[in-house]
């Protein structure tokens, strides 16, 4: 294990000590099992952030496939550094 050390308002202190002591273990098992159950919710979440952020990329994939560029779009980096230097943007 790891020693860590932490600082808790007034109020915690007191309802660490009084809930450690209702379940019969030492308040660090108490941080212990909080902090697993925090970790384990964030982990639970995640997948479902992941799997939103993958169906927006496959939208703008999707779209990226079906918009068709015009003849005049132009997108090589010369002619846009040129049209930057033309507007002074340098």
């Amino acid at each position: 294990m790891v020693r860590k050390q932490l600082y808790i308002e007034e109020q915690q202190e007191r309802a660490l000590k009084n809930k450690a002591k209702a379940l019969g273990i030492s308040e660090a098992e108490l941080v212990r099992q909080a902090l697993n159950t925090v970790l384990k919710e964030e982990a639970q979440t995640r997948p479902a952030e992941k799997s939103l952020l993958d169906t927006l990329f496959a939208e703008a994939d999707q779209i990226a496939k079906d918009y068709q560029f015009g003849e005049k779009d132009s997108f090589d980096r010369q002619s846009l550094y040129e049209d930057d230097k033309r507007q002074n943007r340098f």
